[in-house]
C-alpha cells in the first residue's frame, strides 16, 4: 500500500509532505518520528491529507482504511491481563472483532510466519526473551492481514544476529507478502544498514526524503542540520576530506577498505 501525506500538521509538526512507497523498507528518523507513525495509522487529528492507495482519507472511511494497518509499539504492554500467547492472541482477534472461521489455526500460521513454533501457544508471555518479544509483536499484527505494518525501534536491545532475524524477517513480509514496512528509529546506523527508503526529520520538520544510500550521501546538507550520521559514512566522509580522494559511501565496512585500499 502507498501512503501519501500532504501538507499534514499536527502541533510542532508543520506542513509534512512525504510518500511511503511498498518497495522495501522505509525508516522515519529525528524528532516527530513516531508522531509521524501515528498520523500513518490515522490515530492523530491532523490537518492536511492522508492518502491510502490514491485513497483519501476522511471520517467516512476512516475505520475501513486504518483497519489495514497495524501498528506495533516498541513497549508490550499487557493491558488485557492474558497470560499466554494463544490466549492473547485469541483476545486479539475477538477484539478486533475478525471473522476467523479457525482462530487456533490463523494463530499459528501467524506465529510460524515469525519463526516461532506451534508450542509457543502456551509459552507465558512474561518469559520471552527480547527478540522472542519482538517476533510475538510482529505475529500480533498479522493477526489482523495488514497491508501496511508500523513498528517502532524494531531492533532495540538486540544483538547482530536477532537484528538480521527480524529484518529478514520485516524484509520477507515486504516480499513476500507484499505489506509496507515502516519503522520509527532514532538509530542511523540501523537504518542505514536495513532500510531500503528513508525520511529525516529535524525540529519537527521534513529535511530530506528518498533512497537511504542516496539521502546519507548528502553529507553536507544533513551535517548542517546536525543530523546524526551512520558511523561508516562518517568514517567515509572523513577519509575523503583529509585525505583528499574519491571513494563511494559504502553500507559494508569491507566494501569501504576495499575501495580505500585502491585509491592507496
Amino acid at each position: 500500500m502507498e501512503i501519501k501525506l500532504t501538507n499534514v500538521t499536527y502541533e510542532k509538526l508543520k506542513k509534512i509532505n512525504i510518500k511511503i512507497v511498498e518497495d522495501g523498507i522505509t525508516g522515519i528518523t529525528g524528532e516527530g518520528s513516531k508522531e509521524l507513525l501515528k498520523i500513518l495509522k490515522g490515530n492523530l487529528e491532523n490537518k492536511g491529507t492522508i492518502s491510502y492507495n490514491k485513497e483519501k482519507l476522511v471520517p467516512k472511511n476512516i475505520q475501513q482504511l486504518t483497519k489495514q494497518i497495524s501498528y506495533i509499539p516498541s513497549i508490550f504492554i499487557n493491558n488485557y491481563n492474558k497470560k499466554t500467547i494463544e490466549e492473547y492472541m485469541t483476545y486479539m482477534i475477538y477484539y478486533n472483532k475478525l471473522n476467523i472461521k479457525n482462530p487456533r489455526k490463523k494463530i499459528i500460521d501467524s506465529l510460524k510466519i515469525v519463526d516461532l513454533k506451534e508450542d509457543y501457544l502456551t509459552r507465558i508471555i512474561t518469559t520471552l526473551s527480547t527478540s522472542e518479544m519482538q517476533k510475538f509483536k510482529i505475529a500480533i499484527a498479522l493477526i489482523t492481514n495488514p497491508k501496511v505494518i508500523l513498528i517502532e525501534d524494531p531492533y532495540i536491545n538486540l544483538d547482530i544476529n536477532n537484528r538480521n532475524r527480524i529484518y529478514r524477517l520485516l524484509t520477507q513480509l515486504n516480499e513476500k507478502y507484499k505489506i509496507t514496512i515502516v519503522i520509527a528509529s532514532n538509530n542511523s546506523d540501523l537504518l542505514y544498514k536495513y532500510t531500503k527508503n528513508i525520511i529525516i526529520l529535524k525540529d519537527y520538520q521534513l529535511i530530506k526524503q528518498g533512497l537511504t544510500k542516496e539521502v546519507y550521501e548528502y553529507v553536507d546538507l544533513l551535517l548542517e542540520n546536525d543530523i546524526e550520521l551512520p558511523d561508516i559514512i562518517t568514517l567515509a566522509y572523513k577519509i575523503k576530506k583529509n585525505k583528499d580522494i574519491h571513494i563511494d559511501y559504502h553500507r559494508d565496512l569491507r566494501d569501504l577498505i576495499k575501495d580505500i585500499y585502491k585509491h592507496i
